[in-house]
């Protein structure tokens, strides 16, 4: 029981800052004119209860542990700073970083690399979503697990 519950306080940690930054009306995000700290915040905002309600859904299915908490936290930023020329609308939500957890499984399970692909050309049709700081995220962390990954191989060797 005491390991189950150490396993979801980045969990909660994470669900109660959302939580709170929305029930307080702050609102970060990030378009092409953002200033700096909008890149590190902008995945604890949502556009709306129902869009933070799925979002913590699917954060509470993956019971992330901190250092995969720290690799979805630092891959969203970074696919931030991606230039993205016609950023449509401005982002917010931690839909990337969830992308970035979903990396750590695909990583570790070798899931089908076709439902993430799927899920993205089915993003790229729904307003108001920016698929494209998915795609990015689970890219970028996916590349920090493999780094991860061979770092602890040839320490071990």
């Amino acid at each position: 029981m005491e390991g189950k519950l150490k396993r979801l306080i980045p969990s909660l940690i994470i669900a109660l800052t959302s939580v709170i930054l929305q029930l307080a009306g702050k609102h970060f995000y990030f378009d092409t004119n953002s200033i700096p700290y909008d890149h590190f915040l902008y995945m604890f905002t949502h556009a709306n209860i129902f869009h933070l309600s799925l979002n913590l859904i699917a954060l509470f299915q993956f019971k992330p542990r901190v250092k995969t908490c720290l690799i979805g936290y630092v891959s969203c930023v970074l696919a931030s700073f991606v230039p993205l020329a016609s950023l449509p609308v401005p982002t917010c939500g931690m839909s990337g970083f969830i992308m970035g957890c979903y990396a750590r499984r695909y990583h570790a399970y070798k899931l089908s690399l076709w439902r993430i692909i799927l899920s993205n050309i089915v993003m790229a049709f729904i307003p108001l979503f920016n698929w494209r700081i998915h795609l990015l995220s689970f890219l970028i962390a996916y590349i920090i697990y493999g780094v991860i990954q061979k770092i602890s191989v040839h320490g071990r060797g």
